[in-house]
Parts: C-alpha cells; structure tokens; sequence
C-alpha cells in the first residue's frame, strides 16, 4: 500500500501546510461576534449535479468507523458546533443564476441513529440505499447535510450524508474529520479557520486560449468515438432509485493487486478501468454484431491540485472526469487492456484533457434541460454511453494530517444519477479497499449488477501473471 506509482490517480494533492492547520492551536478562531456569510459561484460540474438533482437525488455519503464510543447526544453536539463555527449549516441556492449562499447561524441538526442489530454492516449498507435516494428540499433555504450514527460499547460508525453539489470528497472528508475531533475532545477547540471556509466557489482553470482550444477540440473528438460504443440498457421507467452493494479487499488482496499494478507498470486507477470494462463486457454481447462495437467506462478526477495554491483547501467541489472507449475484443487479457488504457490515461494527463469536461457539461445540460423527463432518462445512454465510472480516494494522508488516530475505516458511495447505470467508489486506507457501488436496478438488474461486481472483484485479485 505504500507504492505511489501503483495508486497513481489515487495520490491527491493534499499541499503540505494542511497537516498544519489541523493543529487547532496553531490554527486562528473564526470570529462568531462578527460573522461572515458565505456567497459563491457554482461551477460546470455543480450547475449539472444541481440539474440531475431535479430528476433523482444526486447524494454521496461518508461513513467513518472510529475505534471509541461516542453517543448519539455527543455527535450532535459535535456536528452542530462544527456547522455553527464554519457557516456551512444552512444554505440557500439560486438555480437561474448559478449562485449559493451560507447562511452564518446556531445549527440543531438531529443525526439518525441505526440499529446494528446481528449485522452492523448489513445495517450500514441499508442506511447508505436509504440516504442515497432520500432527496434535499433544496428549492428553499435548507441544511446540505443529513448526520447518522451507529454506536457501540467499543467503536462508532457515523456517517454524513451531503448535497452532492455543494461539496467534493476532499471537503467532506475534512468536514467529517472535523467533527469526529470535536466529538472525542473533552473540551473542544475552535474550528480552525481555513479548513471548512467556503470563498466563492471552485472555478475549473482553463488555461491559455491555446489550451482550452486544444482541450475542447479533444472533447469534440472524444465524442466521436464514443459515437461507436454500445449502449447501456434503456432506462424504460421513470425510476431512478439507487441501489448499494458493499465490497472489502483486505490488505493481502489489496497488496496483491497494488503488485500487479506495478508490475505491469499501470496505476491502480488504470487497472481498475480494465477490470470494468472486462466485467461488464459479458452485458454486451451482441455489439460485436453492431456498428457500435466498442465499450466506454468514465473517471471523476479531484482538480485541486490544477487550482492555484490558495484555493486548494477551501471548502466546495473541484471535479473533473474523463472517459475510456476501447474496443474489447474477446480475447484481450486484463493486462494488455490496462497497458492500453495506460497510455491513454498518460495523455489525459499530459495535456489536462479532463478540464475539458466543463465545456461538455454545459452542452449536455442545455440540451437536458429541454426534454421531457421520458427522453431525460435516456439521454446520457444516447449521447455518453457510459456504462459504469470509477471514482477514487485514497485517504491515509487526510487522516493523518487530522491527527485522529481512533479513524480505523472509511467508507464512501456517490448516487449513480441519470448520466450512467453505476458508480464505484473505490476509498483506500490503512493498505485495503473499500468499494461502494451504487447501481440503477431499473438499467441494470441485481443478478446482472452481482455477475459485474463478481468479475471485477476476481480481474483484480487475479495473481499478477494471470493473462
């Protein structure tokens, strides 16, 4: 779990000052006699999420294990003294401008406590389905985030349910952070002033004219080849719940799929394309008798690594994607695939190209927002044939610039949506894997979503000289 060659997409740019802020003794204490609400933009990629929210929930959800007790009564305390503190309790949005607005104010936010019962992750797992299809009132003033918590005489699980617009994983995960510190302090200090301070929005850089051209120009032409992938199943139904599916590789297997990544000199993130590709290969097996015989997965990629330095810790959403087409032909070993997306995924790099993605969101919602919901369904499976997307985080180093040794696990999941069938979260810590998937059952049934998860599972756990 140590090779940063291996995790490659997974090694996020967290600047080295941060580790310092979260020493609240060292941090300056936010001012509550002279409070400062805060007013944004929102971004390409957020306006688009607030738009597939009027169709579905587009929710994500963090789950923290902690290794100490902490009682329902004592989560509360914590979250709400951290959302007065930081200003992120109450917020109001301007769809037709693009615009949000954090209210300052006293919070009294309840967290929902779920029963363990015989299985406490069976219980997670239904708690994490139920937030992801539970909507936010966000047409009026309202609270971006929902709070749950599992107690126990030995370990807490609490988790965070958000409007995904408003936040990116980086965020939250200070966020949650945060009031998981307050919880366990006995005397909890102020929070810290420049972790959870929103400052008017995440803008995508988009470089030079030269640049943005160049980007553009690739988006164009990724267009055209998806425009020989094969579809996804049509959505026949307006229904747009989500289901959730749980899955743990242990350090051996995470270990072992970290070696074959180097060995075969991808990254984890071009590997795990690879495998889901190869999974969801066997859903489509009659495209080779088709004129669209190529497949295509997506990647959520964290850009605040391309913001400038004093943006990159504030709190809000800087996400940009990409997407693989790739022809996979039947006889394709799951290491020739990943050495070819590798070389694609070397370009992207190279030339920034998922900064391309705001010019493709604000095309698609043009034309999104003008269909009735019968044609919004499958819009996406017609004009980004996507069939699944990765979506990754390796969270060791966020934890240890918190300080907070008792996080023993993390576990995330993001709402599939209306743009394609399924997401998979895959969250690193402490050398193992956890992967949420999210799916569409009305796309994709359960026994063809279980046959996806089970082939993807056993293409990484496959011993390093498997073909």
């Amino acid at each position: 779990m140590h090779d940063h060659r291996a995790w490659g997409h997974f090694k996020r740019s967290v600047p080295q000052p941060l580790a310092s802020r979260w020493l609240v003794a060292q941090a300056p204490e936010i001012d509550l006699r002279n409070p400062v609400e805060s007013r944004g933009r929102f971004n390409e990629f957020q306006r688009t999420m607030l738009q597939w929210s009027s169709l579905h929930p587009y929710t994500a959800v963090h789950v923290l294990k902690v290794a100490a007790p902490i009682t329902p009564d004592r989560f509360a305390e914590g979250l709400n003294k951290v959302l007065s503190e930081s200003g992120l309790g109450s917020l109001s949005i301007d769809r037709k401008l693009g615009t949000y607005h954090f209210h300052r104010g006293p919070q009294a936010c309840v967290p929902r406590q779920v029963e363990s019962g015989r299985d406490p992750m069976a219980a997670l797992s239904a708690e994490i389905e139920r937030q992801l299809n539970e909507p936010f009132a966000f047409e009026d003033r309202f609270v971006p985030f929902r709070f749950f918590i599992l107690p126990g005489t030995a370990e807490t699980h609490v988790g965070i349910s958000y409007f995904h617009a408003i936040a990116d994983a980086e965020s939250i995960g200070r966020l949650l952070l945060e009031i998981v510190r307050s919880c366990l302090a006995p005397d909890p200090a102020p929070v810290p002033d420049q972790i959870l301070r929103p400052h008017g929005g995440l803008m995508v850089p988009l470089g030079n004219p030269i640049h943005a051209f160049t980007r553009s120009w690739a988006a164009l032409r990724k267009f055209q080849k998806m425009r020989n992938s094969y579809r996804p199943p049509s959505c026949e139904v307006n229904d747009f719940r989500n289901e959730f599916i749980s899955l743990t590789f242990a350090q051996p297997e995470t270990a072992q799929a970290l070696t074959k990544a180097r060995g075969w000199n991808v990254t984890l993130n071009d590997l795990c394309l690879a495998a889901l590709l190869l999974a969801v290969a066997p859903l489509a097996t009659n495209r080779f008798r088709t004129s669209r015989s190529h497949l295509s997965v997506g990647c959520v990629v964290n850009l605040r690594h391309d913001l400038k330095p004093g943006k990159r810790d504030d709190f809000g959403l800087s996400l940009g994607s990409f997407s693989i087409t790739h022809p996979v032909p039947k006889d394709i070993s799951l290491r020739e695939l990943a050495c070819d997306i590798r070389s694609e995924t070397l370009q992207v790099k190279k030339q920034k190209l998922y900064l391309a993605a705001p010019l493709e969101f604000r095309v698609s919602r043009f034309m999104f927002g003008r269909m009735p919901v019968e044609k919004q369904r499958n819009f996406y499976r017609k004009s980004y044939p996507v069939w699944g997307s990765i979506t990754n985080r390796k969270v060791d180093e966020l934890c240890r610039s918190a300080g907070i040794v008792e996080v023993v696990d993390y576990f995330r999941a993001v709402s599939a949506g209306p743009a394609m069938p399924f997401v998979i979260s895959v969250t690193g810590i402490d050398g193992r894997l956890n992967f949420g998937i999210s799916y569409k059952p009305g796309v994709i049934s359960a026994d063809k979503m279980a046959g996806v998860i089970q082939r993807f599972s056993a293409l990484l756990k496959e011993p390093g000289g498997a073909s």
